[in-house]
């Protein structure tokens, strides 16, 4: 398992994509936030905090989304490339 996280690490940092790294560690913050949030490091949650976290995941789910769709549609792209080179 640790050679798999380090292989991943690796291929995350040694690829090109930078705007889709950049989206998931904002991805990742964001969830760092609402779980701090969650687990009660902010205090007791009202229903505006509520309402707030539930903003935040919905922005969340589409910006998962949205990653998810632009790595499947650069690795459609790759595989359109080099087969035109072909």
């Amino acid at each position: 398992m640790t050679k798999f996280a380090k292989e991943q690490v690796k291929k995350f940092f040694n690829t090109g994509q930078w705007a889709l790294k950049l989206i998931f560690i904002v991805v990742l913050v964001e969830l760092g936030i609402v779980t701090g949030a969650l687990i009660g490091l902010a205090g007791p949650l009202d229903e505006n905090d509520s309402d707030n976290i539930k903003h935040i995941m919905a922005m969340i789910a589409t910006k998962s989304f949205a990653l998810y769709a632009a790595e499947k549609g650069s690795q459609k792209e790759k595989y359109l490339i080099e087969k035109a080179k072909v």
